[in-house]
Order: C-alpha cells, then structure tokens, then sequence
C-alpha cells in the first residue's frame, strides 16, 4: 500500500519548524529489526491488531497501540509488541502509554469547566491570578486564554539545552517538591524573564505557557493541577488509567517503558525516566488508548447516552476555534493555526481537523479527530526511531490506517 510520503512530509516539515522540532535533514538509516509478536485476545480488536501488528514490523518498533473512533463512538482498540524490546513481555490492549504533548487539550478543557463554573473568564490575566507576585510589567495582561493558543510571547521552554529531566531549574527544596510547588516557582522564574514577543502578537509554540496556565488554575481553584484534574475530568468520564511520571513507574512488569536508539549498539534501550512530574499540564501523562478516546468523544461532541456532557457545544466550539488572526512566527501555511490545547486544520469538503502530536523522551503519541465526521485515529509507540522523525513517522502511520479502511469509512489524517 503506498502512502503519499511527500505530502505529508510538507505537512509536517512546516508545523513542526513552529514548536522547535528540527526535520531537516533528518538522515536515514535501516529501519530496526521488530520480530513479529503473537495476537490474541489481550491485543484488543483483531482486524485492527492484525493491521498495526504488520505496520509495527515494517517500522521498526518495540510495541505499537492505536484506537479508531468512527461517528463518535469507540470502534476499535488494539495494542501490539513488546513492553520492553527484545523481550516476549507483550503490552495489552489496556496498557498505558505516555502521551506527552497531546495532553494540552487536557489543560484547556480544565480551564473552560472553571470558566462554566464561573470561577474565571477567558480574559483573566495572570496578574488576577497572582496578585501580589513580582513579575514583570509586560507578563501582567497574559491571559489565560494567550497562554492556552500559544500567543502569550513566550519561548518554547524557560531553559533549553540538556535533556529536560536532567536540566537544574535552581528550585529550592526547603519550599517543597511537589509538583505545584514546583510550578510556582518555574513561575516565579519565567516572569522575571522578557518575552520573545508582545502578547497576542503572534502564535509561538510553547510548553511554558502551559506550565504557567496550569499554576494559574492552582492559585484560581486552591486544588494542585492533578487533583484538579482527576476530579473534573478522570472521574467523570470513567478515566482509571491516567496518572503521570512513566508507565512502568506503576509496575515495572506490567506497563511498557519507553526505548531510545542507541547508535553505537544499534538497537533499542529501554530508558526509564522522563520529563519532570511538575510539566502536567504541558503534557506529562500516562493512559490507556481507551481511556485517551473518552477524552476524544469529548471534543467531537459525542457523549455515551449515560454520560452528562462535560461542556458545552459552545464552549468545545470555543476550544476548537482559534480566538484571533494572529499567525504563527513562522509561515507554516496549509490552513494550520492553533486554537486552544488542539493544532487545526481547515480541510476539503468541510472537514475540519483537530490534531496534536505528544513527544516524551521515548514515547511518541498523536491523534487526528474530525469534527465533521466525528471519526478519529489515535496512535501512540512506545519509542524513538532510528531512521526517520518519530511524529512524522506518526503521520505516516496514521495515512496507512486511513489507507487501509478507506473501503468502509472515511478516517483524517494530516495530507
């Protein structure tokens, strides 16, 4: 089966150039070897399993989960692979997988449940939230809703260079170390620090604005942004896989670990550490496929008949929507802008995409969802890649899921 390779590389190439991740010249090597693994019942929806299983060994990958929604409702999951290369410890279809960035949309949709409860509006800045914090002149007038679209005119991180969990954020213990804390005061430090641009002025991808939307939810709700969380969004939509840190952290046995390229052994190794806890609401989470689609349902609008609506139309619309004509830092074109927690993009015939690509150190994860179709593709592996851009690579498997159920339904993907 052919997939439009080129196409989706000029996608991509461009938005992902917006947040900083370099495709460029990015060189190519023999894919790694994946042994076929054994499907059965614990592998989830055979056809779907039985798709991903060969799309797993021609990539190159320890173990790959995906889920399809079609007309709003949960059609298919499945799972296949190795919890750890090189290993016969199978994942299962209800094994939780890293999801990194794609849990913006989770941020987002916790600040507009407080802005329905009333507790804020989408123009609360962040002086409203921290009255009496010292910060510069220029941060005073963010609001909430900057932050969420990636138009605060904030870098991409507050520091940048060694791996993130290894970077030394000058923290000071005696406060504390729990996350929140631990968000307050990579508050604290980012509003010392001048903008790259004037807020509002144009869209510049940014884990920080995130960091700093969710330490605003804190001081606003007087709850830690993961309790928070839980009770407004896991509880109702019967999410029990979520937690944050690795799967493995649970049971090492159990749950996948994430696996890194080494070049020199030519083979995966699996890495079990990741980003730091404090970075939730950027995207630092663990979930089941299954769960991560009830999230989903969510912003297609499309509820199980004994679920009372997390939000209203009007609001998922206002999510969805980007809230003014600013345009990234950047030319990306292709009708791609950035509403809240969701990339967009205005496609043929009406079709309307949200999508977001999740990168942690060794995971990989993305989600394409139609608004007009309420249909969506959700694809997460638990590694790098050696010879290709681990979220271009995404991409092209999504087009091969499209591809392959092209004859009983239409299914997004990014082309």
């Amino acid at each position: 089966m052919h997939v439009k390779r080129n196409a989706i590389w000029s996608t991509i190439l461009l938005v992902f150039a917006c947040i900083g991740l370099c495709l460029i010249g990015c060189k190519m090597s023999p894919v790694p070897d994946s042994p076929p693994a054994p499907l059965n019942q614990r592998s989830g929806d055979p056809e779907l399993a039985k798709f991903i299983e060969s799309i797993r060994v021609e990539e190159g990958l320890p173990a790959l989960a995906a889920a399809i929604i079609i007309d709003g409702k949960i059609h298919s999951v499945a799972a296949v692979g190795s919890r750890e290369s090189g290993t016969d410890n199978w994942v299962a279809v209800n094994d939780k997988f890293l999801i990194g960035s794609c849990a913006k949309a989770f941020t987002a949709t916790l600040a507009a449940i407080l802005v329905e409860e009333g507790r804020m509006n989408w123009q609360t800045t962040m002086r409203d939230a921290f009255p009496d914090l010292d910060m510069l002149p220029e941060y005073e007038t963010i609001t909430i809703q900057q932050l969420l679209s990636h138009r605060a005119g904030l870098p991409k991180n507050l520091k940048e260079g060694n791996a993130t969990w290894l970077i030394n954020y000058g923290f000071d213990e005696k406060r504390g170390t729990t996350p929140e804390i631990l968000r307050l005061q990579y508050l604290e430090q980012t509003v010392q620090n001048k903008l790259i641009s004037p807020p509002g002025k144009v869209v510049h991808y940014s884990n920080s604005g995130y960091i700093l939307a969710g330490a605003m939810l804190e001081a606003i709700a007087k709850q830690p942004y993961e309790k928070l969380r839980a009770e407004k969004i896991f509880r109702p939509l019967d999410i029990t896989t979520a937690g944050y840190g690795i799967p493995s952290d649970s049971d090492p046995m159990s749950q996948p670990c994430g696996h890194y390229w080494d070049k020199t052994k030519k083979s995966f190794v699996a890495y079990r550490t990741d980003y730091p806890n404090f970075m939730a609401p950027a995207g630092y989470m663990y979930l089941s496929l299954e769960d991560w689609a009830k999230f989903i349902q969510v912003h297609l609008d499309s509820y199980p008949s004994n679920k009372q609506k997390l939000l209203q139309s009007s609001t998922l619309k206002l999510l969805h929507t980007p809230p003014d004509t600013a345009r990234w830092d950047i030319n990306i074109g292709y009708n791609t802008n950035y509403a809240l927690g969701w990339f967009t993009k205005e496609a043929d015939e009406g079709h309307y995409l949200l999508w977001h690509g999740g990168r942690g150190f060794a995971f990989n994860a993305q989600v394409v969802a139609d608004l007009k179709t309420k249909n969506a593709i959700l694809l997460v592996t638990n590694s790098e890649v050696s010879n290709i851009h681990p979220q271009y690579h995404l991409l092209i498997m999504v087009k091969k899921i499209q591809e392959h159920y092209a004859e009983k339904v239409y299914l997004p993907a990014l082309n």
